[in-house]
């Protein structure tokens, strides 16, 4: 176990110094600016601890008592699966024929989320953020105007 967890380190350590030459400077220091910062809600953090005890659970219980974990880890998989496929299906319903480039784009990408599932999701899911990004939100936290797109609120 060992060797493999030294063997990730250096693979990682290699990784990120290979890219280090191969990108700019400049674009590395501006990276941690331009990353977004991760906001959790309350819900994502309680769904992480609940599928971290499930996982413990899964894996130290003797026998079949692990099985129960096993089986409430698909279910909570699949229910998000299914939420996110309503999503990006009603999505779908909701735009017009003329929002397509293409004569009969609505029905192709209709046929897709539900012939091909999983995949189809994550399709229309990269194709809806490509034509159709999420606005951007009002205030940004460092509270510029400029790449908003409007004046920034002043807090009281």
């Amino acid at each position: 176990m060992m060797i493999v967890l030294a063997a990730f380190a250096i693979g990682v350590l290699s990784a990120v110094l290979c890219l280090s030459q191969v990108l700019d400077r400049e674009r590395l220091r501006d990276l941690s600016r331009r990353a977004r910062h991760w906001q959790f809600t309350i819900w994502q953090m309680m769904a992480v601890v609940v599928v971290v005890a499930l996982l413990f659970h899964m894996f130290t219980a003797p026998g079949s008592e692990g099985l129960f974990s096993f089986v409430l880890l698909c279910l909570g998989f699949l229910i998000w699966f299914v939420r996110s496929w309503q999503k990006e299906f009603l999505f779908l319903m909701g735009l017009r024929d003329g929002d397509f480039p293409g004569r009969h784009d609505k029905v192709l990408w209709a046929i897709m989320l539900l012939a091909f599932a999983p995949v189809g999701v994550w399709f229309f899911r990269a194709y809806r953020l490509a034509h159709w990004p999420d606005p951007a939100p009002a205030i940004d936290p460092d509270r510029r105007a400029e790449d908003v797109g409007g004046a920034a609120a002043q807090p009281a």
